[in-house]
């Protein structure tokens, strides 16, 4: 049965010595589990993370009880009721996404079928392509991508290649590794940039167009920024990220592609309708991991469920690569990785 008969929360230490929520949905035949991100770095975090359990454990799971864990976007749409804000500020984000997420997992487990198919169908085949998060400078955080994936582990190969052959940390230098990684290993690896503090846009333009550059993330709101790389640059993904976030503007003339972190919207039914909102402008959806992360698995088959075409990492977030391995696995042959070739 997939009736909801206890939740509880519990304290939980995320990436980096954060805390946060981990919540437990228990029905008579499956459970779920799911420790939410943080994606800022609040002063009190440990009283929030306090507060959270307690808002889960008194007022939460009781009024949750005798829900159907299938009724996904019935009880998302309750947490925000019982919040009562537009953004989630009375039981936070974090604690309205573990529990949407658990409460997902339980049924997944009621049913005996992986959390991605539970989401996603019976149809669902096709497997995000990895952007991983390998260094940081003071002007940008460099991923690595790799166009003509053959298997999930081959990005994790070039990630070692690069760090092999480079010996400074400048776009150049990582361009020219990438470029001779891709040689080795027979692939088609390329960089990614994360901007993260403002740079002149003929500068940001020319370091795009000069280097083996597939991915950029424009730092602020200006939309200048967004409309002139879409215009002057070719294959390249632009992320219209924090653009969505400050003018909420989601439109293929300013970026072909946004990161999507399901901390920042607070259920499981409000990312899947950013998701398709996003593909509906012809946007390509990227599942993106917060700034402080938990081991669980989840954001892996979120993106496979939601069928994202990449999903965004860090080289140390081994449970989520991993876990989009034993995906592949279980996918075996009608299992498909989506490239970017050409």
């Amino acid at each position: 049965m997939t009736i909801i008969e206890n939740i509880t929360g519990r304290l939980a230490i995320l990436r980096g010595g954060k805390y946060s929520i981990e919540v437990d949905v228990i029905t008579s035949s499956g459970f779920g589990r799911f420790a939410a991100p943080v994606e800022e770095n609040p002063s009190l975090y440990i009283v929030e993370a306090h507060r959270a359990v307690s808002e889960v454990d008194e007022i939460i799971g009781p009024e949750l009880v005798g829900f159907d864990a299938q009724d996904q976007e019935l009880i998302d749409s309750y947490l925000w009721e019982i919040d009562g804000t537009d953004n989630l500020s009375h039981i936070g984000a974090n604690t309205a996404l573990a529990v949407s997420i658990a409460v997902a997992k339980a049924a997944s487990n009621v049913k005996r079928i992986p959390l991605y198919t539970y989401l996603g169908g019976t149809f669902t085949t096709e497997l995000p392509v990895p952007l991983i998060g390998f260094a940081k400078d003071e002007n940008f955080e460099y991923f690595v991508m790799v166009k003509d994936l053959m298997e999930i582990s081959d990005v994790i190969d070039a990630v070692v290649k690069i760090e092999e052959h480079s010996k400074n940390l400048t776009i150049e230098e990582l361009s020219k590794a990438s470029e001779k990684a891709g040689e080795e290993l027979g692939l088609e690896v390329a960089l990614g940039l994360v901007q993260l503090k403002p740079i002149e846009l003929e500068e940001l333009l020319r370091l795009v167009e000069d280097n083996n550059i597939v991915y950029i993330k424009p730092f602020g709101d200006d939309e200048e920024v967004y409309l002139e790389l879409i215009a002057s640059t070719h294959g390249v993904f632009v992320d219209g990220e924090n653009l969505f976030r400050s003018k909420d503007i989601l439109d293929r003339r300013y970026y072909n592609t946004l990161s999507i972190k399901p901390i920042n919207l607070g259920t499981l039914t409000d990312v899947y309708n950013l998701v398709n909102d996003a593909k509906s402008e012809r946007i390509m959806p990227i599942l993106a991991e917060a700034t402080f992360e938990s081991a669980d698995e989840a954001l892996s088959h979120l993106a496979v469920g939601f069928k994202c075409p990449a999903i965004l990492l860090n080289k140390d977030s081994l449970a989520k690569i991993n876990e989009l391995i034993r995906i592949a696995e279980d996918l075996g042959e009608k299992g498909r990785i989506i490239t970017f070739e050409g």
